[in-house]
């Protein structure tokens, strides 16, 4: 599978606030934590084929979201439920 990060409007590096919590939180496939700073979702993936799946989801319904492989673990960061600015929308 093609990797969603690595093609054109590729997610945005994940914010030092979400790096700092996930590499304090998130150690194996499906961790979850919330940001400490911003409040984010962050989301582990361990293999290519769920990352890409939650990736595309996302894009599909249009929340925006950052993304960058840590280590062996694949992190996304997300706006909680509920709180999600949708792309295209003021």
């Amino acid at each position: 599978m093609t990797d969603p990060s690595q093609t054109a409007g590729a997610a945005p590096a994940l914010a030092s606030c979400c790096r700092a919590a996930a590499q304090r939180y998130l150690r194996k496939h499906r961790d979850v934590a919330t940001c400490d700073a911003c409040g984010r979702l962050l989301l582990a993936y361990g293999n290519e084929r769920d990352y890409d799946e939650t990736c595309r989801a996302l894009a599909e319904q249009g929340i925006g979201y950052a993304a960058e492989q840590r280590g062996t673990l694949r992190i996304v960061a997300k706006p909680r439920a509920g709180k999600a600015p949708r792309r295209g929308n003021a």
